[in-house]
């Protein structure tokens, strides 16, 4: 059930950044890198804030009710204490912008404002949103959760496309992001009200604050860390170059959703198998689900780092050449990282949110160095490297690596989980199927869109093959696939997950 689980959050979260996709590409050949890299550094400017209205208690939710508390006072305390931050989150927005115009006298222009404050409202639906699918996540109820999220991109790739052809403003373009925000959280408060929660007072609120107090450290330096490459291309560049990085970031999103889907699904997991002390089908999980995503993603980190400037030309247009650097750095991002996400899940599963904390710091603090030394050509009159975007892609890189060894050595403390040593197979697959593509491109240039889906069908049907070869790919895997993607069984399973109230 997990893996058809999976493979449903695979199949919205795909579907979503598909969508999401085709308004990159034409809000990055109508609008282009200037308008795009506004709106992109914008959002990673409210995102950062946003931080505030979780501090770790969504968590402190998913954790209590995948446990079995009381679902009336489990939703009860984490609406109440959602509504509340969100609210000090606006308020500390505000009053950010209001002191930044104050100490520098630089007051950003009325149409900016606009911008920043239908991004506030945007961030604020889908945290309120968040009571609901935070709820759905812990009950390990994928259906309700995807549906919730998918009617975003619904409503505002089409608006996107409308403002695009039309060469409308940034100021239009934000727009459709909150009705896109909108969409979502009435579908997913609907969808709540089904379950006929009685609201009560914040009962919980001591035993959440407890188990969330430790992590909301890690809530705000993860959010930082996410966005302080944007906002350090945009303050030391320009648009354009937020622009170039934000497009990659965005294209490697269409396959970073296989981490969501087994992140999604393995913390809670993990915390139910946890309380009931199989800690051994944790470990079994954990390294399947390592092995399933590298068999993934690594043909795909592979094909990318290798074509960059062929993949950003075609994808984003010719303008976004200077997109092909941190394209194929964050393609080696993306794996390590969806790599170790099925770890770090276990670190908060067995209620060890002090040790996640740490580790966090620990990143925040390589990746906000790192990228100090990449991105700016100076500070304070001391000449650093002045890679810009690239140089934001390298710092991301060096700083996922740096964490990917101490992660698995305290989860080895923690549970006893060891990595897997047969995923060096892997690599070697990825090497011998990367010199492959390397010599076919002596003979086949990649020129056009169909080019692209040619090479990458190479690189997945030689990396499987390979691996096959190697025993890491099975009859059992084969039948295990077939399985999670078989169309009735999917339909049954959606169907008999909205037959369920409570």
């Amino acid at each position: 059930m997990i893996g058809r689980k999976s493979f449903l959050i695979v199949l919205s979260r795909f579907g979503s950044a598909g969508l999401a996709f085709i308004g990159l590409f034409f809000m990055t050949r109508y609008l282009g890198a200037d308008v795009y890299g506004s709106v992109s550094w914008t959002i990673a400017f409210v995102a950062t804030f946003n931080s505030l209205a979780d501090l770790g208690f969504s968590a402190a939710h998913v954790k209590r009710v995948s446990e079995g508390g009381n679902l009336d006072e489990c939703v009860s305390t984490y609406a109440f204490v959602k509504v509340a931050l969100t609210a000090i989150m606006v308020v500390t927005v505000l009053l950010s912008i209001l002191i930044w115009g104050i100490v520098s006298g630089k007051w950003y222009s009325s149409a900016t404002f606009e911008v920043i404050l239908l991004f506030i409202l945007y961030f604020v639906f889908y945290d309120l949103a968040g009571i609901a699918t935070a709820t759905f996540d812990a009950r390990v109820e994928t259906a309700r959760t995807q549906i919730s999220l998918f009617f975003d991109p619904l409503i505002r790739i089409p608006l996107v496309v409308f403002v695009s052809i039309n060469r409308l403003s940034a100021v239009h373009l934000a727009y459709a992001f909150v009705l896109g925000g909108m969409g979502v959280v009435i579908v997913s408060l609907l969808l709540l009200s089904k379950y006929r929660i009685k609201f009560r007072k914040p009962t919980l609120f001591r035993s959440y604050l407890k188990f969330a107090f430790p992590i909301a450290l890690v809530s705000v330096m993860g959010a930082i860390s996410g966005n302080a490459d944007r906002l350090l291309i945009g303050f030391f560049w320009s648009d354009p170059d937020v622009g170039y990085y934000a497009a990659s970031q965005s294209f490697l999103g269409l396959f970073a959703v296989i981490g969501v889907a087994v992140s999604t699904l393995t913390f809670p997991t993990f915390s139910k198998l946890h309380s009931e002390g199989r800690m051994d089908q944790v470990r079994e999980k954990t390294r399947l689900a390592e092995r399933y995503i590298s068999i993934l993603v690594m043909p795909i980190a592979t094909f990318i780092f290798l074509f960059p400037n062929e993949i950003a030309v075609i994808m984003f247009g010719g303008t976004f050449e200077a997109a092909a650097g941190p394209l194929r750095f964050l393609s080696i991002s993306m794996m390590l990282n969806l790599l170790n996400g099925v770890y770090s899940s276990q670190i908060i599963a067995v209620n060890r949110p002090d040790i996640a904390a740490k580790l966090t710091l620990l990143s925040l603090t390589l990746n906000a160095s790192l990228l100090v030394i990449f991105i700016p050509v100076s500070v304070l009159g001391i000449s650093l490297l002045g890679m810009a975007e690239t140089g934001a892609a390298i710092a991301n890189m060096l700083g996922i690596a740096a964490l990917f060894v101490p992660t698995r050595f305290v989860v080895m403390r923690l549970t006893g989980t060891k990595s897997n040593p047969r995923i060096l197979l892997h690599i070697v697959a990825a090497a011998i199927t990367g010199l492959l593509l390397i010599g076919i491109n002596n003979i086949w240039l990649i020129t056009h869109w169909y080019d692209l889906i040619g090479y990458g069908l190479i690189s997945a049907g030689v990396f499987a093959f390979l691996l096959y070869l190697m025993k890491e790919i099975t009859l059992t895997d084969i039948k295990f696939f077939v399985s999670v993607i078989n169309p009735k069984e999917m339909k049954d399973y959606i169907s008999s997950e909205f037959k369920k109230n409570n």
